[in-house]
């Protein structure tokens, strides 16, 4: 089970709502209200932080998560329409669109949004801008009371949050039996207006299909109507409260019997709320021209709501179906041991006191409907209260980066192996093709191949001046042969090589020079080649007095082929 405390901070006073969610029912425990008792000379924060730790302790309330919200009035909401934006592109339009327009300085602003609609072509989102010294000094003046505020939230938006469980007049057109048979046009095209009169101020929210359309604020409340009643009767404003508490109707009285004063009083409190009637009618004729919307039913809420007669007032001028706000308690369970809640009557006579806490509670619920989402606990602000949340995403960011790191030594094995796999088979081939350039492998390098994963670096380096060596050997050897004198069978060899024309058979089957005599044996085609040859050879310098000395046919060649021999002597230069 979960304890959630609605903090709901006026100018008035500082109510609290104890909302129990066990998964099951949703349940108000408790609710209680503390008056903010300004002193001369004290700040105004100095005096909050007195109010709430009296609050908390007097009352002893119990919590585990706490939600609280700020005053409208310092903050700016806007409705900013888009065409053809993704939700991804949404934040960086809004800064955009918002950099000029904000009455504040847009770097000392934390900026939250919520969506109204969104489609591919249009979208509306309703912004909030929020100065971070206001935001500073609301969690200051609560957080000195060790209250961990989980959700800021902004009062008038947070009625989106008990929009669910509202209590709709049976001849009201939005009665939940009857929405269900009218045709969604229809229902898009009528919304419903929650009336908040409060000390200071009265905030008016529109809401529609579930979405916060407009806000207003109306600088009229309960405070102002006790500076009218202390300007008429020329009293004090402590008494001009005490004044408006005990008459708390706007009702004029015709018993005979009554005090004429009272109905003085009610005559005077009736201009007043008259006053107000006025600004919220201006607000709906303007908000109907824009949106094209019907507003079907108003209902009343605050403490300034608890005047007499202010519902029919506000019927009559406005001509709108106004009631109080009601929670439909088979939603929402009211715990009627506690003493502001014993019974129906007095649910319905404190809510119109505690409404915005428990609107504001209410966000901690698991709401199926839209509920607002902003959230000025971001940025510098954002704290996390939820560790079950946070364990979880460090679990999972954690379970990625094991995934990737045994990945990468998966990767890191595998390259691993097929490196070396193919490093050692170019040391075998390497190896192999240096036995077989060296006809043998060299004792240097077979000293470093003989060892057990040998170094295949200082091998190759030692190949490399072997060969480097061996290179440096054969250099020298051609550069010997290429400078010494050709010997004389080479010339013999030369010179009949170049004399015996190419078109002519002539096969030599032996070559020899010994003792100044020169000898060779041949094949030809045709016995006539013999003369031919003779008569070549005999023109060679180098030999002398050519001979045949043999001829015959040879065997098997079907006397086509003529083995002859040749002599000659050696002429000597």
């Amino acid at each position: 089970m979960q304890k959630i405390l609605g903090l709901d901070i006026g100018s008035y006073s500082v109510k609290a709502t104890i909302l129990w969610n066990d998964f099951k029912n949703f349940t108000v425990k408790k609710i209680v209200e503390q008056k903010i008792d300004y002193k001369e000379g004290v700040e105004h924060n100095a005096s909050l932080v007195t109010a709430i730790d009296i609050l908390i302790h007097e009352n002893q309330l119990e919590y585990d998560v706490v939600y609280a919200a700020l005053d409208s009035r310092s903050v700016s909401i806007r409705k900013v329409d888009f065409e053809n934006i993704r939700k991804r592109d949404i934040l960086g339009f809004l800064e955009n669109e918002l950099e000029s327009t904000s009455p504040f300085d847009m770097e000392e602003t934390i900026l939250d949004y919520q969506i109204i609609k969104y489609s591919k072509t249009s979208s509306a989102v309703l912004a909030v801008l929020c100065q971070k010294s206001v935001i500073k000094n609301f969690l200051d003046a609560v957080e000195k009371e060790h209250l961990r505020v989980k959700v800021l939230d902004i009062d008038n938006l947070s009625y989106l949050n008990m929009s669910s469980f509202l209590k709709i007049n049976a001849n009201n057109d939005l009665v939940t039996e009857n929405k269900e048979e009218k045709k969604e046009e229809e229902v898009k095209k009528n919304c419903f207006l929650i009336a908040n009169i409060g000390h200071s101020k009265t905030t008016l929210t529109f809401i529609n299909d579930n979405n916060v359309l407009y806000t207003r604020i109306i600088n009229i409340g309960g405070l102002y109507f006790n500076q009218v009643l202390k300007n008429r009767f020329d009293i004090s404003i402590e008494e001009a409260e005490s004044l408006k508490c005990f008459v708390s109707s706007i009702l004029i009285n015709d018993d005979e019997f009554n005090n004429n004063k009272e109905n003085m009083v009610a005559q005077v409190l009736n201009e007043a709320v008259t006053e107000l009637g006025l600004e919220i009618l201006r607000t709906i004729q303007a908000f109907v021209a824009k949106e094209n919307l019907n507003i079907t039913s108003i209902f009343l809420t605050g403490g300034s709501s608890k005047i007499a007669g202010i519902d029919s007032v506000f019927q009559e001028l406005l001509g709108i179906s106004v009631s109080f706000l009601l929670i439909q308690e088979d939603k929402i369970l009211f715990d009627l041991n506690d003493e502001n809640i014993k019974n129906s009557d007095e649910i319905a006579k404190n809510l119109k006191v505690f409404s915005q806490s428990i609107a504001i509670s209410m966000r901690g619920l698991p709401i199926i409907k839209e509920i607002s989402k902003i959230n000025f606990r971001k940025g510098e602000f954002a704290q996390i209260s939820n560790y079950d949340k946070l364990i979880k995403q460090i679990f999972l960011y954690s379970s990625i980066v094991a995934i990737v790191l045994v990945s990468l030594m998966l990767s890191y094995f595998f390259r691993y192996f097929m490196y070396n796999k193919e490093i050692n088979d170019l040391k075998t081939n390497f190896r192999r093709d240096i036995i077989s350039l060296f006809s043998g492998e060299p004792a240097s390098l077979r000293m470093i191949s003989g060892k057990k994963d040998w170094d295949f670096i200082n091998y190759g380096k030692e190949s490399l001046i072997l060969l480097q060596e061996n290179m440096s050997d054969k250099k020298l050897f051609l550069e010997q042969f290429s400078s010494s004198e050709t010997p004389l069978p080479l010339k013999i060899m030369n010179q009949v090589s170049q004399s015996i024309p190419s078109t002519m058979y002539f096969e030599v089957s032996e070559f020899r020079v010994q003792d100044n005599q020169f000898y060779i044996e041949a094949e030809t085609n045709d016995p006539e080649n013999i003369k031919k040859i003779i008569n070549i050879l005999s023109k060679i310098n180098l030999i002398s007095n050519v001979t045949k000395k043999s001829q015959s046919v040879k065997v098997g060649t079907d006397k086509k082929i003529t083995h002859f021999s040749l002599v000659a002597n050696v002429v000597e230069r």
